[in-house]
C-alpha cells in the first residue's frame, strides 16, 4: 500500500468518524432540542387559546351564546361592551298553593350599573385584537373556531372549541422533527361534544 492510498484511507476513516459522531450527537440532542422548542411554542399558543376562551366567556355573558367565528371574536374585543352588574340577595313573599299561606322566597336582584369596554376589561387600550386570529409560529395560520348548541340532560347549552393543530404550530420543522410530532394532535380549549371550557393539555 503506497502512501497516497494510506492517506486517502485515513482521510476516509476520519470523515466517517466525524459523520458518525455528528449522527450520534444529533440522536442525543434532537429530542432535547425539540422539547425546548415545543415548550416555547406551546406556551405561546396556550396563552392565545386562553385569551380566546376569556373573550368567549364574556361574549356568552352578553349574548347567551358563543361567538361562531374569529371575526365575531375580534369585533367583540375591538368595539364590544360588557355590562357592569350589581347583584344583591333579596326575598319576596308569595302565596303557596300547597300550604295555603304566604311564604318567603329568596332571589337575586340584578342591576346594570353601566357598560365598559371589552378591550379595557380583558386586555389594555393598546391591545391589537387581530393578534387573536393567528396561531403563534404558524406563518399566519388561523385558529380553528366553532360554536353551537348541545343538549345535556334535556337542557340546551352553548358550546365552542378553538384549536391550533400541530401541523400549524410546527409547520417549519415538520421534516426535521417528524418522529416527535403527532400531526393528528391539536391544542384545544372548549369542546363541541361536551360543555367544557378547559384546555386539553390539562
Amino acid at each position: 500500500m503506497n502512501s497516497t492510498t494510506s492517506t486517502l484511507i485515513k482521510i476516509g476513516l476520519f470523515l466517517l468518524i466525524v459523520f458518525l459522531g455528528y449522527r450520534l450527537y444529533s440522536i442525543i440532542l434532537d429530542p432535547i432540542n425539540f422539547e425546548k422548542l415545543k415548550e416555547r411554542r406551546y406556551t405561546a399558543v396556550k396563552s392565545k387559546l386562553e385569551q380566546i376562551r376569556d373573550i368567549q366567556k364574556a361574549y356568552r355573558t352578553e349574548y347567551s351564546e358563543f361567538a361562531a367565528d374569529l371575526n365575531a371574536v375580534i369585533a367583540f374585543v375591538d368595539t364590544g361592551k360588557i355590562a357592569r352588574v350589581e347583584r344583591k340577595d333579596s326575598t319576596f313573599m308569595y302565596y303557596n298553593e300547597t300550604y295555603q299561606q304566604e311564604m318567603e322566597k329568596d332571589t337575586i336582584v340584578k342591576k346594570i350599573l353601566g357598560y365598559e369596554s371589552v378591550k379595557l376589561k380583558l386586555f389594555s387600550a393598546d391591545f391589537d385584537p387581530e393578534t387573536l386570529r393567528y396561531i403563534p409560529f404558524s406563518d399566519k395560520k388561523e385558529f380553528e373556531l366553532k360554536a353551537g348548541k348541545l343538549e345535556v340532560n334535556d337542557v340546551v347549552v352553548p358550546v365552542f372549541e378553538a384549536k391550533a393543530p400541530n401541523t400549524a404550530i410546527f409547520h417549519d420543522v415538520l421534516n426535521k422533527y417528524s418522529q416527535y410530532i403527532d400531526e393528528e394532535y391539536a391544542l384545544q380549549v372548549g369542546d363541541m361534544n361536551e360543555p367544557t371550557l378547559s384546555g386539553n393539555w390539562r
